[in-house]
């Protein structure tokens, strides 16, 4: 029987342990135990020192190994996931045209482009650059040119009326399956919606709009720290993309002086970096920083408007803007080579370098002055 005592936190910790422990042993990693327990206790701001802290204090009270936290563990007993590649198991990857230009942007790995399952897309930009009008204009084209895919919005921020708005503005966005998050702000169980519904593997392409908003609802309404938010809600998509091979879009925000808001650890894990910009004269493009499916297309910028209430790409000045990027890499080149040959024939031949040329002339001209 575990004591309950201490401070509040500390009580907290212990209640909940003998409500869900005390018949066994618990033998998991520290870090899963205290994901279970921010999920279990919302009320209390529990630090993961604390809780490892107070586990220690219970092992010894019972007289067992109640847990062993990951820093404790020996290597026989941390699982071996090292695997030869050709034995690894992969979703079953599709790959999704819009019909629009844009796919050329998404991935170059097969002729034409476009969007890849299994991925996941971080989607940065100033606020009114369009991110979120062009992504649903994706995905109302790849709906269209795919019948049978199963597509979905993920809403964190609209309510159904600002829905109602935002379709007069853009028809073509009518279609697409929507999951309004505002709803269950209420039920408080966001949490279990994304996991259950938005990315249970139901799905081959999904939205949502936005990543930071949903770690604010979690801190808000659920009582979750916003570390341990993020880190929750981008091993979700993680997961779903490499294990249930879904193709994921997560809006991100910028901050007013254009700086990305969110961890390094989403920057980095996810597949690509989609930035919409504008430049000096207010026109907007797309940009993509990095892109493991569309390596050629970086830094490329493809510009885009809004006319009729669709998406219309700037093609022939993207198809320009690369055409003048190659002669000049060309030219570049070229020019390198050229300095190479010119080493090569003037200076290899005595055996010099420019370096010591240059020595040598200096010399040359202070001796003169000297004899003066």
């Amino acid at each position: 029987m575990i004591e309950i005592r201490g401070g509040k936190k500390e009580q907290a910790i212990r209640e909940w342990y003998s409500e869900n422990f005390t018949a066994y042993p618990v033998q998991s990693k520290m870090v899963d135990l205290y994901d279970k327990l921010k999920l279990d206790i919302t009320s209390e701001r529990i630090s993961y020192g604390m809780l490892n802290g107070i586990m220690k204090d219970i092992k010894h009270e019972v007289g067992g190994d109640v847990n062993i936290p990951l820093e404790e563990q020996t290597l026989e007993e941390i699982d071996n996931s090292v695997v030869k590649i050709n034995d690894l198991e992969f979703p079953n990857f599709q790959l999704y045209k819009t019909g629009t230009y844009i796919d050329k942007m998404l991935s170059d790995h097969e002729e034409g482009g476009g969007q890849y399952t299994g991925t996941v897309t971080i989607v940065v930009g100033e606020s009114g650059v369009g991110k979120s009008t062009v992504l649903l204009d994706v995905l109302a084209n790849l709906k269209i040119t795919n019948p049978d895919a199963s597509i979905l919005y993920v809403s964190s921020e609209m309510t159904r009326n600002d829905i109602y708005f935002y379709k007069q503005k853009t028809p073509i966005i009518g279609d697409i399956p929507t999951l309004l998050m505002m709803d269950y702000i209420k039920t408080g169980n966001m949490d279990k919606v994304l996991e259950q519904v938005a990315f249970s593997g139901d799905h081959d392409i999904i939205l949502l709009d936005s990543f930071q908003d949903m770690v604010v609802k979690f801190k808000d309404v659920l009582g979750w720290k916003a570390t341990y938010a993020e880190t929750w809600l981008t091993n979700l998509m993680i997961d779903a993309a490499d294990k249930k091979g879904l193709g994921i879009y997560a809006i991100q925000h910028l901050t007013k002086g254009g700086t990305y808001v969110g961890s390094t650890y989403l920057k980095h894990a996810t597949t690509a970096m989609m930035e919409f910009r504008f430049d000096s004269e207010g026109g907007r493009y797309i940009e993509f920083s990095k892109n493991r499916r569309g390596g050629s297309q970086i830094n490329k910028p493809l510009y885009f408007t809004l006319e009729d209430g669709k998406i219309v790409y700037d093609s022939s000045r993207f198809e320009s803007t690369n055409e003048i990027k190659r002669i000049e890499s060309t030219e570049r080149e070229r020019q390198v080579e050229a300095s190479k040959t010119f080493d090569r024939l003037f200076l290899g031949a005595t055996g010099e370098t420019p370096e010591s040329n240059v020595e040598e002339i200096e010399l040359e001209i202070v001796d003169t002055n000297d004899k003066d």
